[in-house]
């Protein structure tokens, strides 16, 4: 076995304290202020300013992706910070992922249990994600020439953008129209317009019913003439066969936004707040948020990454760089997640105490068990949920799909990470480097207990059962120690008892889990 520069337990002492110390800023970085109704009236009546856009001067929109929600979070944590009650969406957008979206949705609600007004400016063109977007937003405004729809969800497949297919499609296209249509009575627009932008077997028509001119779909046409309600056709709206997309004066005639607005000055008008009321510098996209999108889309390698270079831990003494690259690349992903609004401190916490779980199971008392289970079910439940965001519901299909895939991505990962750990257990001993570190077994004799290879040629029978040696280092219950047999050599040990001082005469008792197990010897020994 290769001599260890450090003790295992300082080490990995000192690698809880790295990951507690990553927790920690990021609790300070990220912690929220008091996020309730009266933290968020208590500030002056200022406007927290986000452009969900292209750069400034630019003709460019921006997609909703992983980074438009980090950007978005930033903005209400932002608001939160400086006690604004408003918060302000310039939008220019052809749309982006369905599930971004949702997650975005869910954001801006609870930004608005929390006492921030939303308001969007669609500046240019709300397509697709950004349609719906504006349906969470409790004010909607559009310069002149913008225009807002055609929402129905499609998937990227090989070819670009494709229709979803069968009863995928029937399946979220029904939650949608479901979904939208409540958020469109909630906010006061009519549900048949947004049902209207999201399935294009949808009709609208503008009938007067009882004097009152009201728009309705097409199913509920079909039901006021069977009931022989008293009704008047104004007009078809939207035929049968086509996505609805409406400019910013039918959007305003048909009362799906608010008003019309070509400046940030126009909607501060309109808002009913005066001209010089505090607005923020605007937050665009930062190299933060793009550094996001880059986690997210890596997520699945530094799981495998982290996954394998834990294992290759697990089968060296002490701790050294793989563990240390393990930390870093699961410290990587909870930070992508965080960033992005997705995991909370909570599930970075659950993460971080399972991974000392593990710890603990492996270097300090091996065959407990249930605390490396608990450690692991803490991992992965952590790593799941963190994925998912705020909000998560089971009775949502997106969100059961959603928990499906977190699910099989971390499966896969770990699948993955397992074969190449078999393959690098097999060839990486024969390595030049690794063949130098590592104790391989002589000839066809079988190694002790599966974990631990007989030594070589002098050392080879130095680790047995009933071998004498003296302590090195505490072991409190890991340190280290030397055998009688061969006193050039340094061994890690683990006491099965209580601390054995340094100097103290042991027994090896076991050779197992990559170290010797040792007892004080005693005068009957």
């Amino acid at each position: 076995m290769k001599r260890a520069t450090h003790h295992a337990l300082q080490a990995s002492a000192r690698a809880l304290a790295l990951l507690a110390l990553f927790l920690g800023a990021v609790a300070c970085g990220g912690g929220q202020p008091e996020n309730g109704p009266e933290a968020a009236t208590a500030g002056p009546a200022g406007i927290t300013y986000v452009r969900l856009a292209g750069e400034l001067g630019s003709s460019s929109s921006a997609p909703i992706d992983i980074g438009t929600q980090a950007l978005i979070q930033r903005g209400i944590r932002a608001a939160q910070s400086a006690g604004h009650k408003t918060l302000l969406l310039e939008m220019d957008t052809g749309g982006g992922s369905l599930e971004v979206l949702w997650n975005i949705e869910k954001l801006l609600i609870a930004a608005e249990e929390d006492g921030i007004q939303v308001v969007t400016w669609v500046h240019l063109h709300a397509g697709s994600a950004g349609a719906l977007l504006t349906l969470s937003s409790q004010r909607v405004y559009m310069s002149s020439g913008g225009t807002i729809g055609s929402a129905e969800p499609v998937t990227q497949g090989a070819q670009g953008l494709e229709e979803l297919q069968g009863g995928v499609k029937e399946k979220i296209v029904s939650f949608l129209r479901s979904q939208y249509a409540s958020l469109a009575e909630k906010r006061g627009r009519p549900p048949a317009l947004a049902i209207a932008m999201v399935d294009a077997d949808a009709e609208v028509r503008q009938v007067k019913v009882d004097g009152e001119l009201k728009l309705i779909t097409g199913d509920e046409w079909d039901s006021l003439r069977e009931a022989g309600a008293d009704y008047e056709l104004v007009r078809v709206v939207l035929a049968r066969g086509r996505l609805l997309n409406l400019t910013a004066r039918e959007a305003v005639e048909l009362r799906f936004v608010d008003g019309i607005a070509d400046s940030l000055a126009e909607v501060i008008q309109k808002l009913g707040l005066p001209p010089d009321v505090v607005v923020s510098p605007a937050l665009e996209l930062s190299n933060g948020d793009k550094f996001a999108v880059w986690l997210e889309r890596l997520t699945p390698l530094l799981l495998m990454a982290g996954l394998l270079c834990a294992y290759l831990e697990l089968k060296l003494p002490g701790f050294g760089l793989p563990g240390i690259l393990s930390i870093a690349c699961f410290a990587l992903v909870l930070a992508g997640q965080y960033l992005a609004g997705l995991a909370d401190v909570p599930h970075i916490v659950a993460v971080a105490l399972g991974a000392a779980l593990i710890a603990v199971e492996i270097i300090l008392v091996p065959g407990t068990l249930w605390l490396g289970i608990s450690g692991l079910i803490l991992v992965v439940g952590g790593l799941i949920l963190g994925s998912l965001g705020p909000g998560f519901d089971f009775g949502s299909p997106i969100d059961r799909d959603r928990i499906i895939d977190a699910t099989a991505r971390i499966l896969i990962a770990a699948s993955v990470a397992l074969v190449l750990a078999l393959l690098l257990s097999r060839y990486l001993p024969k390595t030049p480097v690794m063949k130098h570190l590592v104790l391989i077994p002589a000839g066809e004799a079988p190694a002790f207990a599966g974990a631990m290879p007989e030594a070589v040629e002098l050392t080879q029978h130095s680790t047995r059962v009933g071998a004498r040696g003296a302590v090195t280092s505490d072991l409190r219950p890991v340190g280290k120690v030397v055998l009688d047999a061969h006193p050039t050599f340094e061994w890690e040990a683990r006491s099965t008892g209580p601390v054995i001082e340094r100097g103290a005469r042991v027994r090896v008792v076991e050779v197992a889990a990559a170290r010797l197990v040792v007892e004080r010897e005693t005068e009957n020994s």
